[in-house]
């Protein structure tokens, strides 16, 4: 038998977050214990009044297509929503799109904008799956590093090298996955103005918008000057309301640019879920108060893992924003792969290698709170006991 595997599919990967929690699994399933911090869902039930509206849109038989853009109802709720927590105006009508969760709305956008060749900026460290969606598209991931030191933000001068004459788009996320950083507003400024200076689209993938730390305050990309009609932003009910099995997300951009995307994903999906969407529409209007307890509760879980990584004297940013903390594992003497397998093999504590995530990230690795305060203590004393284990192997 021939092979049929397209090239383009031999550079594209199982995530190394789907193959850690694979093994995690299995080994759980043998009947060891394992505190998994390597999935970004978060472990809350979505809210009774969200499940409650689409089991009403189900007992009214709304499991019929809708429109490719998603419903008016729910367009027109996204848009009040966008109007008054992201602070720009949109057409309902026009230039938004209801899609199958954020990771669809991305590759329909990826897929619809890219072609063979196209050379497109993404973080290092950053969310694996962009640059697989790219070369899908026949086009080019260009990584562009990120600065521990500095926050895990863009040295901007080192971005700018990295634009060619086919340089034709920018992806990044805001709040970043896997740092748990975000970017302050004099950075997003500039990145701005370098965009606007090559004429490059970009796609802002905002799904912890409204997951934030100490006050910090979210800015979304398309707001600032002259970037509204050449980004593309990605929004997502996954994280902010626990509804990750949902898959809902939409995204937003000018009517140009939708003209195009919505083509795609029509070919793609048709549209997304129908009662799902109503369930979305009861999550944009309905109260708010079990969703700023989930916030509470991971920031309290984020303090938790903040001063555990301090006290074992590891290099750890602490996460402004989302549910991930990124900690360098360096001053051990071995890299994320190692630390990661061997935790994992010796501890039962899942999380996923820096390095899956770029090439800057080699020594650190991604770890979830998005689970309950409980296991996260229960990893953490197992991490303070590994990390013990690894110093004495080499004297320190």
């Amino acid at each position: 038998m021939k092979d049929y595997e397209p090239n383009k599919m031999k550079q594209v990967h199982f995530t190394g977050i789907r193959r850690v929690l694979e093994k995690a699994n299995k080994m759980e399933a043998e009947g060891k214990s394992i505190i998994h911090f390597e999935s970004g869902q978060p472990d809350f039930a979505t809210p009774e009044f969200i499940k409650q509206a689409a089991i009403e849109a189900l007992q009214q038989n709304k499991t019929n297509y809708t429109s490719n853009y998603g419903t008016v109802e729910l367009r027109k709720a996204i848009a009040k929503k966008l109007e008054n927590d992201n602070h720009f105006k949109v057409d309902p009508m026009k230039e938004i799109m209801v899609t199958v969760g954020g990771e669809e709305a991305m590759a329909a956008t990826i897929l619809a904008l890219i072609d063979v060749g196209d050379e497109v900026l993404v973080s290092d460290p950053g969310y694996s799956p962009y640059e697989s969606m790219i070369k899908i598209a026949n086009g080019v991931p260009v990584r562009v590093p990120l600065s521990e030191k500095n926050g895990f933000n863009y040295d901007l001068e080192e971005l700018e090298k990295r634009i060619t004459d086919k340089t034709k788009m920018l992806i990044f996320c805001t709040p970043g996955n896997p740092t748990g950083t975000m970017m302050d507003e004099y950075s997003l400024l500039k990145l701005a103005e370098i965009c606007k200076k090559h004429d490059l689209l970009v796609i802002s993938d905002e799904a912890y918008e409204q997951v934030l730390y100490d006050n910090n305050v979210h800015t979304s990309f398309a707001t600032l000057p002259d970037m509204r009609n050449r980004t593309i932003t990605i929004h997502s009910f996954s994280k902010s309301y626990s509804m990750c099995g949902w898959r809902i997300g939409y995204l937003v951009a000018c009517t140009e640019l939708i003209n195009i995307l919505i083509r795609a994903h029509q070919n793609m999906v048709l549209s997304a879920c129908n009662f799902a969407q109503s369930a979305a529409v009861a999550a944009l209007e309905g109260p708010k108060d079990e969703q700023k307890a989930m916030v509470k509760a991971f920031d309290e879980r984020r303090i938790l893992m903040y001063e555990g990584f301090k006290e074992l004297g590891m290099e750890c940013i602490k996460p402004q924003a989302a549910f991930y903390i990124f900690p360098n594992v360096s001053v051990l003497g071995i890299n994320g792969f190692e630390f990661a397998e061997r935790l994992l093999d010796e501890y039962g504590v899942a999380v996923v290698p820096g390095g899956e995530f770029g090439d800057v990230g080699i020594n650190n690795v991604r770890i979830s709170y998005a689970t309950s305060l409980e296991n996260c203590a229960e990893g953490m004393k197992r991490i303070k006991e590994f990390v013990s284990k690894i110093k004495q192997e080499k004297g320190r």
